[in-house]
């Protein structure tokens, strides 16, 4: 089976969320999304940056977070959705386990 990656340039992600591209520059300064590439002409974007950039832009408008403080922000809710998966597995395991 054959799995396809999509990616959008710097050029193509601000076409599609209708940004600059020196505020896309800004973001990944500040840690929000990590592009693969060296050099902004060389960046590439995969569709899990764009929903974070979407999310942080709506935390950002919604709540006032700066910018500067989104990436802790977002961090943050990573780790609780990670933690928060890895509960629901072991919370499977020790019922198998009590059921046996």
């Amino acid at each position: 089976m054959t799995e396809y990656t999509i990616t959008l340039s710097l050029k193509d992600l601000c076409q599609q969320l209708q940004l600059t591209e020196s505020f896309c520059i800004e973001l990944v300064e500040y840690g929000i999304v990590s592009p693969g590439g060296d050099q902004p002409a060389e960046w590439s974007f995969n569709l899990d940056m764009v929903c974070m950039i979407q999310r942080a832009m709506r935390l950002h408008s919604d709540l006032g977070i700066d910018w500067a403080d989104l990436a802790i922000v977002m961090e943050l809710i990573e780790e609780r959705e990670r933690l928060r998966t890895e509960n629901q597995a072991l919370r499977q395991q020790l019922a198998r386990f009590l059921e046996d």
